[in-house]
């Protein structure tokens, strides 16, 4: 939408005024300005040069040119374009992985011709009849948006129309609160899982899984570690282990390092608890530095551990167990963020371990351990003399 700023007039040689308007468009970059002639500076003359200025700013923004496009075509222009800045694979992989998500409901659709409603009308469909979560949604949001801001950068359309969408989000107060006690394991639960695994002759399994939740790293952090990420202080005789990558899967390719993590935050060394210690010892002889600390022992090629084989793994587990609690990797990591709590170490000790900067889940972990600690308490104190 075209912005007006305030009008001048200036007095010129020949007695004539000059009423002038400076505006800006999304269709432009910066501020330009369009002009008329007035004989005198009245009131009534300001008004009338006031429209004949606003109608030349109006038909000469008519005139510019919108290239058409379809979407389908634009997302193939926008991928070529993030892949040439050097992001990481994972996040090109993520974008990408909704660019044709998007690309298939407004395939042939030429970019200029969608609506803030059609978008309203998207994003509600994806809330609650596709069922997906307020954050998912959420996240699309600035994708779609990304979407727009590079078509209106190249010409392809004159505004973003997500900056009219609102979304109608789901109160998920409750579903918040039972998804959190899924978050993590219970004691139990965990030896179940891990007993499972040595039952099944998994060691390669049973010693991973043992890994994250000793240390609460992530499955691709986990996966990528190397011999020679460990290492003993001399003085104090404390193992520790430096987080400096994270496995990732490359279309078309085998999984690799990538040799940085997630975030910046996510770079860190923390100190190795003595089982895990026992579980780098057992693992890393007879391999070199640079070796994959972690196996598939079912791969002869000695391949790292995959996302799929402990997808399987888990889904197994869930089928002969008939577990109605969810389990991703990523459980084990929360699972290692409760029992911290449990012990009574603060949030930001936790947060700075598990490489998280600002997470709303590792607070709501930490906050319903606690929360649950203090019921405890409550209970308890009911005999105290």
């Amino acid at each position: 939408m075209v912005k007006y700023y305030s009008p001048q007039v200036e007095p010129l040689k020949n007695g004539k005024f000059k009423y002038s308007i400076r505006y800006t468009d999304p269709s432009f970059v910066g501020v330009k300005k369009s002009s008329t002639t007035m004989t005198k500076d009245t009131t009534h003359s300001r008004k009338l040069a006031d429209e004949v200025v606003k109608k030349k700013i109006k038909n000469k923004l008519n005139k510019i040119d919108i290239k058409r496009i379809t979407v389908k075509d634009l997302l193939k222009k926008l991928k070529a374009n993030l892949s040439e800045q050097g992001l990481a694979p994972k996040t090109l992989n993520t974008y990408f992985s909704f660019f044709n998500r998007f690309s298939r409901h407004f395939s042939t659709r030429v970019v200029d011709s969608i609506s803030s409603t059609e978008l309203n009308v998207y994003f509600n469909d994806l809330l609650y009849k596709e069922k997906l979560s307020n954050g998912t949604v959420s996240k699309y949001r600035i994708l779609v948006a990304k979407i727009f801001d590079y078509a209106v950068q190249f010409g392809y359309t004159k505004s973003n129309p997500t900056t009219n969408v609102k979304i109608n989000y789901k109160n998920e107060r409750e579903k918040k609160q039972d998804r959190i006690e899924n978050w993590y394991l219970t004691d139990d639960e965990l030896n179940l899982f891990l007993n499972d695994c040595l039952a099944r002759n998994r060691k390669d399994f049973y010693y991973f899984f043992k890994m994250m939740y000793l240390t609460g790293m992530r499955f691709g952090e986990c996966s990528a570690l190397l011999i020679k990420n460990f290492f003993q202080d001399s003085d104090t005789h404390i193992w520790y282990v430096t987080i400096s990558g994270t496995l990732i899967k490359v279309s078309g390719h085998e999984p690799e390092r990538q040799e940085f993590t997630k975030t910046a935050s996510s770079y860190r060394t923390i100190a190795l608890p003595k089982e895990a210690v026992e579980i780098y010892k057992k693992l890393s002889k007879n391999q070199n530095s640079d070796d994959f600390l972690f196996h598939n022992q079912r791969n002869s090629q000695n391949a790292p551990i995959s996302i799929y084989s402990v997808s399987r793994c888990l889904r197994r587990f869930i089928k002969k167990n008939k577990w109605k609690k969810h389990i991703s990797s990523h459980i084990f990591r929360h699972t290692h963020i409760s029992k911290l709590a449990e012990e009574g170490y603060p949030l930001d000790l936790i947060a700075a371990r598990v490489g998280h900067r600002d997470s709303e889940i590792t607070r709501q972990i930490y906050l319903h351990i606690t929360e649950k600690r203090h019921r405890e308490f409550d209970k308890a104190i009911q005999n105290f003399k």
